[in-house]
C-alpha cells in the first residue's frame, strides 16, 4: 500500500512541478529574476519526483505504481483551480472522482512486493518493439498535423512508461549485483553503498537515459499539436506501458478489479483533458 501512495505522491509531484514551471516561464517575462528562481525551483521538482516513483518501485510492483501515473493530473486539476485560479467544472470535477476512485481500488487490493521473476529479453523485446511502432507511426504520419503531435506525444509517454519498469530491475538484486564497482557487489554494506548500487549498474543508466529522452520527445511533440490533444496520449501510454511490461516482463499479477481501476484511471484522464466542442470555441 506504501508504494502506490508514493506513486501516487511521486507523479503529483511531478505534474505539479511541470505546470509550475509554466509558471516560471511566463513570470520571468515580466521579473526575470522570480521567474527564473521558481523555473529552477520547479525543476527540481521534477527530479525529486523520479526519486519518489524510484522508491515506490522498490517496494512494490512496476505494474501498480505505473498505474498511478494518470493520478498526477487529478493533483495538478485540483492544483490548477487553487493556485492558478482555473476554473474546475462538473466534467473535470468527475474526471477527478473517477481517477482518485481507480486508484484507491487498485491500492486497497494491492498485495505485499514478492521477490519476482525479471525476464530482462521480454524487457528489451518490448522496448525495441514499441520504439519501432512508433517510429515508424512517427515517419508514416510526419505531414499529418492531426496526428503527429499525439503520436509523438504518445511515444514520448510510452518511454517515460518503461522508467519505473528499469527502476524495479536497477533495485533488484539483479541490478545490484550488476553495478560496476565490486566493493558495492560484496563486502560491507553501507548506506552509500547501497545509494552506489542502485544507481552505478546499466539499467540505472537506462532509466536516467530514457527518462532524457522521454522529457526532450515530449517538448518537440508540442510543436506539431496542443497540449491539451497531447497530454492524454502521454498520459495513457506512461501508464499503460508500465502496467503490460510489469505483466509480461516481471509475471506480476493483477486483480480482475483492479484492471477495472486501471480503465477507470484512463476514463478519468480522457474527462481531466479532451475539450468539448464548446470549450474548444471559447478557447
Amino acid at each position: 500500500m506504501l508504494s502506490i501512495v508514493l506513486g501516487f505522491l511521486g507523479y503529483s509531484i511531478l505534474n505539479i512541478a511541470q505546470a509550475t514551471q509554466k509558471i516560471g516561464l511566463r513570470l520571468a517575462k515580466k521579473e526575470k529574476l522570480k521567474g527564473r528562481l521558481l523555473w529552477t525551483a520547479a525543476t527540481l521538482g521534477t527530479s525529486v519526483s523520479v526519486f519518489v516513483v524510484l522508491w515506490a518501485v522498490s517496494l512494490g510492483t512496476a505494474s501498480l505504481v505505473g498505474a498511478m501515473a494518470g493520478t498526477g493530473l487529478a493533483a495538478l486539476a485540483v492544483f490548477s483551480h487553487f493556485v492558478m485560479k482555473e476554473r474546475v467544472g462538473k466534467k473535470e470535477l468527475a474526471g477527478i472522482v473517477i481517477i482518485m476512485s481507480g486508484a484507491a481500488l487498485i491500492g486497497y487490493l494491492a498485495e505485499e512486493n514478492k521477490a519476482g521473476v525479471i525476464l530482462l529479453d521480454r524487457l528489451f523485446i518490448l522496448l525495441g518493439v514499441i520504439t519501432i511502432l512508433y517510429v515508424m507511426l512517427w515517419i508514416i504520419f510526419v505531414r499529418k498535423k492531426s496526428v503527429a503531435g499525439i503520436i509523438i506525444g504518445g511515444f514520448a509517454g510510452a518511454l517515460g512508461g518503461f522508467i519505473p519498469l528499469f527502476q524495479k530491475v536497477a533495485t533488484s538484486g539483479l541490478g545490484k549485483a550488476s553495478a560496476f564497482f565490486p566493493a558495492v557487489s560484496g563486502g560491507e554494506q553501507t548506506p552509500l553503498n547501497g545509494l552506489l548500487s542502485i544507481f552505478a549498474n546499466p539499467y540505472a543508466l537506462i532509466w536516467i537515459g530514457l527518462s532524457f529522452v522521454s522529457i526532450v520527445i515530449l517538448q518537440f511533440s508540442y510543436k506539431h499539436d496542443t497540449a491539451i490533444r497531447i497530454i492524454p496520449s502521454f498520459s495513457a501510454n506512461c501508464l499503460l506501458v508500465p502496467v503490460i511490461g510489469g505483466v509480461t516482463c516481471f509475471l506480476e499479477q493483477l486483480h480482475i478489479l483492479q484492471w477495472l481501476g486501471v480503465v477507470l484511471i484512463l476514463g478519468g484522464l480522457f474527462l481531466l483533458t479532451v475539450k468539448t466542442n464548446r470549450q474548444h470555441k471559447a478557447g
